[in-house]
This record gives C-alpha cells, sequence and structure tokens, in this order.
C-alpha cells in the first residue's frame, strides 16, 4: 500500500482564514477516506474500476442530475454522499448502511458544505466544531479512518473558544515541550485507480527520473533516448501537456501503465499517459490564468477584450464563465453546477499563445 495524505490542518486562531484553512483539509481528509472505505468494500463485488462504471451508469440513466460531460472525482465527498443519499440502487448503501440517522447525518456534511463555499457571512469557531462533530459521528459509525484525526480539530476549536489555545501567560519555569507525533498517511490500496490527469499521484513513485530537454524532448538519464517511440498520437502535444506546468527539477517518470507523472512544487501529480488518455477524464491537467466568456456566438478574453468566434460558443449561454486547462478542454465554470466540458481545442484553434 501507499500513503494518502489526510492531514487536518489545525487554527492558530479564530481569523476566517484560519477557520476555512481548517475546513478545507477537514473536507479533503473526510473525501478521501470516503473513497478508500468504499474502495476497500466494492472492490470485491464490482472490481477496481467500480468508481468509473458507476459514475457512467448514472450518466446514461439519469443525465439530468448526472450530467454526461460533467466532471465527478471519488475523493470528491459530495459525488459520494450525492449518490448515497438520493440514488435507490447506491452502491454505498452496501458500505456505509442506510440507517435514518446515518443519511441525515450525510445530509446535514452536504448542506454544510454548501454553506461554507458561498460566502456570506465569516465562518465562525463554533460553525466548524459543529461540522466536525458531525462528521466525527459519520466517520466513527462506519469504521473509518480519520477519526484521531477530527478530534484533534474538535480539540483545538475548543480550546480557541475558551481562550486555552493560544496560552497568553508565561510560565514561571519552562514547562517540558510534549512530543508530538505526526500521523501516518492513509493507506491507499494498490488497486486503486489513478485519478483524473493533473491529480495527486497515488501509489508508489518510480526511482527513475526522465528528463525534459531544452529541445523539448523527453529523455531516458543514462542512455539519453527519446520516449517519443512510446508515444500514442502526436509527441510534441503530448510532451507541451506534460510541461506546461513546468515539473520540479524538469523530470518526470513514468509507470509501468505509461502513466506519467511528475512533482508539481511538492505535490506528485499525475500528468499523461505514453499511449491514449481515459475517455472519462473532463478536465485534463491544470487551469491556463486565462478566463473566458460567451459572447454571442463567440469566446472573448477577459484581460485583452480580443474575441474569437468557435462553433461551440452558439450552444452556450451569453455571458457564461470559461476556463480553459493545458490540455485544451474548454470548461464552463458554474455556480452551482462545477464544471462541465463544452469543447477541447488545440494552440492552433485558440488565442495565440494561450496553450502553447
Amino acid at each position: 500500500m501507499s500513503g494518502v495524505d489526510v492531514s487536518i490542518a489545525l487554527p492558530e486562531d479564530e481569523t476566517p482564514g484560519e477557520l476555512i484553512k481548517g475546513y478545507f483539509t477537514l473536507m479533503r481528509a473526510f473525501g478521501w477516506d470516503l473513497y478508500v472505505t468504499s474502495h476497500c468494500t466494492l472492490r470485491e463485488s464490482l472490481g477496481p474500476q467500480w468508481f468509473a462504471a458507476r459514475i457512467s451508469e448514472l450518466k446514461d440513466s439519469d443525465p439530468k442530475n448526472w450530467r454526461p460531460n460533467h466532471r465527478f472525482e471519488p475523493q470528491d465527498p459530495g459525488v459520494i454522499l450525492r449518490d448515497y443519499i438520493h440514488e435507490q440502487d447506491s452502491p454505498y448503501l452496501s458500505v456505509f448502511g442506510g440507517q435514518f440517522q446515518k443519511q441525515t447525518a450525510a445530509k446535514k456534511i452536504l448542506a454544510t458544505r454548501n454553506t461554507w463555499f458561498h460566502f456570506g457571512d465569516d465562518p465562525t469557531t463554533a460553525q466548524l466544531e459543529e461540522a466536525a462533530k458531525v462528521l466525527r459521528g459519520f466517520v466513527q459509525s462506519s469504521d473509518m479512518h480519520i477519526a484521531g484525526r477530527i478530534d484533534a480539530l474538535i480539540e483545538r476549536l475548543s480550546d480557541l473558544r475558551t481562550g486555552r489555545y493560544p496560552a497568553d501567560a508565561v510560565p514561571s519555569s519552562p514547562a517540558p515541550v510534549p512530543t508530538v507525533t505526526e500521523p501516518a498517511p492513509l493507506d491507499a490500496p494498490e488497486d486503486l485507480p489513478r485519478p483524473s490527469i493533473g491529480g495527486t499521484w497515488v501509489g508508489p513513485i518510480p526511482e527513475l527520473r526522465y528528463r525534459i530537454t531544452r529541445a523539448g524532448d523527453v529523455v531516458h538519464p543514462e542512455t539519453m533516448e527519446s520516449v517519443s517511440p512510446r508515444v500514442t498520437g502526436d509527441f510534441a502535444d503530448k510532451v507541451r501537456a506534460w510541461t506546461a506546468v513546468e515539473p520540479r527539477g524538469r523530470e518526470l517518470w513514468i509507470d509501468t501503465d505509461g502513466a506519467v507523472g511528475g512533482f508539481i512544487g511538492a505535490t506528485p501529480r499525475l500528468l499523461g499517459y505514453l499511449g491514449p488518455d481515459p475517455e472519462g477524464d473532463i478536465a485534463r491537467g491544470f487551469f491556463t490564468p486565462h478566463f473566458y466568456a460567451v459572447d454571442g456566438d463567440e469566446i472573448a478574453d477577459l484581460d485583452s477584450g480580443e474575441h474569437r468566434k468557435t462553433p461551440f460558443a452558439q450552444g452556450l449561454a451569453d455571458g457564461a464563465m470559461l476556463r480553459v486547462t493545458t490540455y485544451g478542454d474548454v470548461l464552463v465554470i458554474g455556480d452551482t453546477d462545477g464544471i462541465e466540458r463544452v469543447a477541447t481545442v488545440t494552440a492552433a484553434g485558440w488565442f495565440p499563445g494561450h496553450l502553447s
């Protein structure tokens, strides 16, 4: 098994930034725990690709609520909980049970998630503590893995509310400094499927590092042999997509299944594949820094004001906001619907320099 980081940041004070940091990492850890717990149960009966199969089934049977071009990530707690709450044939009922209290807790978790990310009033310590306690009950009753981490968050929030943290008083004699043990990562099964391109790498990282040359090639560090003969499709386009956000040290690794990875900052990321990309990947790679809006039958770049006529603009609502990924996936960014792909463009067919 390999580890997935499910650390939860403990707020240092009661300012909005610190509380949002705590909530974001709490939900990230909960999402991964939901996914890994579900995977360990469902892979036995449904196979290791059970999540992709389930999403495909939902898109086919209910495209209104599970939109075909929408991106659904398994570690997004909203995806699993929504299925668990609303779908009568949900496989998650066999994982978490169908008890009234459990489903009520899931509904509370979803509702709280929606309110936290639609910024109105500043969040409060009491609100975060309440959210953490609801999550703690769900996790504990489901035999999940992060209950201890949530307990540490609840304790910190209680100490903040009561003034026990941070301690203002200076002791007359030095107090012993407790040893803090960093929690171990959550064990992830070796057959956990790959994330979407751009997602955090899950699984062992190969030791061999391929070099990215200034000429736009990727070569073996010892033989200097190019990987281009192993690539399906246009090699230059592949390399451009893998390196649009420059990997740390200009180095990549390649796993036995052809998955290409690299460190983006301190985080190992899946950057693409030697072969074809998975068909279900809706938003591959990373967002470019550009923002666009639909203006009639044209797309407008918000920064320059430049317009470009595209065939897909006519089917979109006027004023709709768009982003484009480093792979050329064009995404509508909705207020409530998340992200949905409406087209894929090439560097030659898009705004000059935006996908170079």
